[in-house]
């Protein structure tokens, strides 16, 4: 993926929107994000699990499930865990300044978090920090026209150094669990996460890319998140302040 320099045409027009014009292709805007960090080894991580379903059938939460691969000496191999993932939760822990990890564990717009399963708690998180200018303040345009995706993002000051990741998921997957905790359930997990990437940082220009759709679509996953995040000093992930999620490839 090559980055290309979109026309201030584009710039202009594209601002403040998330819309497509594909029939095909849905282009939205979630009020928050949610990461999930989850185990099919893990007998409390089925309510959590559910839970990001709920979320994903609507559109103001993006949540997605990373799955870690720490309890896989229970019996059970994660089959969608990896060590990138643990190493992700890792990274978080050291940014939240805590001693250790855990799941179910949701991360509530790179800021904060709480036990996954906890509905109550996490949209309480999620509504005060919309509240206190610390949701999705930073717009991500995106617009699907023939057969390009073009994104762009503006210069501001909070936009300023960070990093735009694409993130691929699949919206659904149904397992057999055949040993450990969970052994002879059948679960679903939902925005699952199989791939992910840094595109580029916000500097002084902005961020403008464009990808042929040919190139998402041969990925084999049906659903992708524009993620905008910062890190902290020491490099670890931290507050993400944009996202825009796209879905129907």
């Amino acid at each position: 993926m090559r980055k290309l320099l979109l026309s201030a045409m584009f710039a202009a027009s594209t601002l403040g929107l998330g819309i497509t014009q594909s029939n095909a292709i849905e282009i939205n805007k979630p009020k928050g994000v949610v990461e999930l960090f989850t185990s099919q080894g893990c007998y409390s991580c089925p309510p959590a699990d559910k839970l990001v379903g709920e979320y994903a059938k609507g559109k103001d939460v993006l949540a997605l499930s990373w799955h870690v691969d720490y309890w896989d000496y229970l019996g059970w191999k994660d089959i969608f865990a990896s060590p990138e993932n643990t190493q992700r939760q890792y990274s978080y822990a050291r940014a939240l300044r805590e001693r250790q990890v855990y799941t179910p564990q949701a991360v509530i717009n790179g800021r904060t978090h709480a036990v996954g399963s906890n509905k109550r708690e996490i949209n309480k998180l999620l509504k005060l920090m919309q509240e206190s200018n610390r949701g999705m303040t930073v717009p991500i345009d995106v617009i699907v026209s023939g057969e390009s995706m073009k994104i762009a993002v503006a210069n501001s000051e909070q936009a300023n150094d960070a990093t735009l990741y694409m993130v691929f998921f699949n919206k659904e997957h149904e397992v057999k669990i055949k040993r450990g905790e969970n052994g002879g359930k059948t679960l679903s997990y939902h925005n699952v996460v199989h791939s992910s990437q840094a595109l580029g940082m916000i500097k002084a220009s902005g961020f403008q890319t464009e990808f042929p759709m040919v190139e998402m679509k041969k990925r084999g996953f049906d659903g992708s998140a524009l993620i905008l995040q910062k890190n902290d000093s020491q490099g670890n992930p931290s507050a993400i302040i944009g996202a825009t999620v796209i879905t129907g490839l």
